[in-house]
């Protein structure tokens, strides 16, 4: 579940969580959308999400970091830091 409250423009008044929400849902549509053809929908499929971190996973040199990097992200170990 993602949550916008620390976001540094939610904390300065800047933009809403919505707005912050919105824009982080965008960029796992936008390549897909232009690649398929498909409209947004605000919702982020699992293809979507596949696609966008395949694209990442390009510019990561080293697997250990792209684990790291996603666990941190993604708290995918379960644990309850973050």
């Amino acid at each position: 579940m993602y949550n916008g409250k620390k976001h540094p423009d939610v904390i300065a008044g800047k933009r809403t969580e919505d707005q912050i929400l919105k824009e982080f849902l965008e960029t796992f549509e936008v390549h897909h959308n232009i690649r398929s053809g498909a409209k947004a929908d605000g919702k982020v499929t699992k293809e979507e999400w596949i696609e966008y971190y395949s694209n990442v996973s390009c510019s990561i040199d080293n697997d250990e970091y792209f684990s790291l990097m996603m666990n941190n992200a993604w708290n995918l170990k379960g644990s309850n830091a973050r």
